[in-house]
């Protein structure tokens, strides 16, 4: 099938779907999300993309024949309608294959609308280190990775989502195979309405996951986060940590599931989120969830929520510093935690300079 096909198949389904679910609480719907529509034109876009070592790049129709049928097999097109829509409108498909060790970078500068996909897959003890980065404007953005990882391989994944945008979806799914690991960074900045879901299927025995998340709405922006777990196999293990900072009329959204199967002994898997608000206007959910159904496991699950402390502030204040200065100094402290847990340098300073940008520093 061609891409073409399958884009026309996805546009036949996106009337029949609905938009995915969202955490519903008394009176109260989390995230709603606005009705996409197919585009009449979608002009192919081409990303920036820097790439070295033992590697396979291809873009395009190359990179959706490469794919095979690895191409929306984690996030299946009928799941809902904003799935399909995404294939539908889809204007950049990049396939990369880690054949040993490797760096790539992936670098979008939008214009208008983006609808990317990005299929990764590890050989066996391939170790490949990813980054993507999504500046510029547009009105909507979806952007959707796949990553299938073979026995004894890594990827470190980062992405910094600065993008101007009404509404950006964002999916991420990995699969891995015996003694595979992936460590993921996604951090939120930019978007009126941005959503991110991260899921980890730890098939194999011996996989590992850590999962760190920075997120920063100010105005009247809304960005909500999921982190998912699925413990399948023996002696797998996950950490989730999250960092976020809400200001103004701002709202924090947040879902963190640690899902352990009955056949997955000897699991560990922990998780913990932080918040901090800086405004009374600011708005904060969490639902941090764990679903055992294996007794042979060693997890927990945290989320909190605080302001500024005042003795804190009054310290840094005695220093010399006003206010303002001592505002943006705990922030960026705040952060740091997670910061310090990033293994890609690049990666920790484009954090970094969002938040300085925030604070309008």
């Amino acid at each position: 099938m061609s891409l073409e096909t399958f884009k026309q198949k996805a546009k036949e389904l996106v009337e029949q779907l609905d938009n995915p679910a969202s955490i519903r609480t008394p009176g109260r719907t989390w995230t709603r999300y606005p009705e996409l529509s197919v585009a009449e034109k979608d002009d192919a876009f081409e990303p920036e993309i820097k790439a070295k070592g033992e590697i396979e790049v291809k873009t395009g129709a190359e990179a959706f024949e490469a794919a095979g049928e690895k191409f929306m097999e984690l996030l299946e097109v009928d799941e809902n309608k904003l799935n399909a829509v995404h294939v539908a409108n889809l204007n950049s498909v990049v396939y990369i294959r880690a054949e040993g060790r490797a760096e790539v970078s992936i670098n979008y500068r939008a214009e208008s609308d983006l609808f990317n996909h990005l299929v990764v897959e590890t050989e066996e003890s391939a170790e490949l280190q990813i980054t993507e980065s999504f500046e510029g404007s547009a009105e909507n953005v979806t952007s959707f990775d796949e990553f299938y990882l073979s026995e004894n391989s890594t990827v470190n994944y980062g992405c910094v989502q600065s993008v101007d945008a009404d509404f950006i979806y964002s999916r991420k799914k990995a699969v891995l195979e015996d003694y595979s690991k992936i460590n993921w960074l996604n951090s939120s900045f930019g978007g009126q309405l941005a959503r991110t879901k991260i899921e980890t299927l730890l098939k194999g025995d011996g996989t590992e996951t850590e999962k760190l998340a920075t997120w920063y709405p100010t105005g009247q922006q809304h960005i909500d986060t999921s982190l998912h777990v699925r413990h399948m196999g023996e002696n797998t293990k996950c950490q989730m940590d999250s960092r976020a900072v809400v200001d103004d009329e701002a709202r924090s959204v947040y879902e963190g599931l640690q899902k352990v199967e009955e056949v997955a002994e000897d699991t560990s898997s922990f998780q913990d989120e932080e918040v901090l608000v800086l405004s009374d206007k600011a708005e904060v959910d969490a639902s941090p969830k764990l679903m055992i159904e294996n007794p042979d496991v060693e997890a927990s699950h945290a989320a909190s929520t605080g302001s500024i402390d005042d003795k804190k502030q009054h310290y840094i204040q005695s220093r010399g510093l006003n206010d303002d200065a001592a505002e943006k100094l705990i922030v960026k402290g705040f952060f740091e935690p997670v910061l310090q847990e990033i293994e890609l340098p690049e990666l920790k300073e484009k954090v970094r300079q969002q938040v300085r940008k925030k604070l309008k520093e």
